[in-house]
């Protein structure tokens, strides 16, 4: 398939209840369980979402990747980066990026000890 094709169905299977080749969008925040801790693989909608793993799963085919993670937002994204790093890890970014994104940086990730650096990232000579 090619990348529009992909870009619609990529990862996707058609709907079992229906047979839609569109992912329904499942707007609810908690499944039915048929006791604590057995269910059909969905318990709670920040934890595991069809219509999330659906998008996940386009991205990763968009990507060549062999699994994709959605966050929220682009600094949830990043904090669950940094929470892979440890104290002494050095992080390279850009010099131009996103004000919440340094301020998470400098006021909550480098008191746990990680070191940052900020450089023009459109120049490779200047990342040594």
């Amino acid at each position: 398939m090619g990348f529009s094709t992909d870009a619609i169905h990529g990862g996707q299977r058609p709907d079992p209840l229906t047979g839609s080749v569109s992912v329904p969008i499942y707007q609810t925040s908690t499944y039915a369980q048929e006791e604590v801790g057995r269910h059909k693989g969905y318990e709670y909608a920040r934890t595991q979402n069809p219509t999330r793993e659906a998008w996940e799963r386009c991205v990763a085919v968009l990507e060549n990747g062999r699994h994709g993670i959605a966050y929220s937002s682009g600094l949830a994204a990043v904090g669950s980066i940094l929470q892979l790093l440890r104290s002494g890890d050095r992080v390279v970014a850009a010099d131009d990026m996103y004000g919440g994104t340094y301020r998470l940086f400098e006021r909550v990730y480098r008191g746990f000890g990680l070191d940052f650096r900020y450089a023009d990232l459109t120049d490779s000579d200047r990342l040594d």
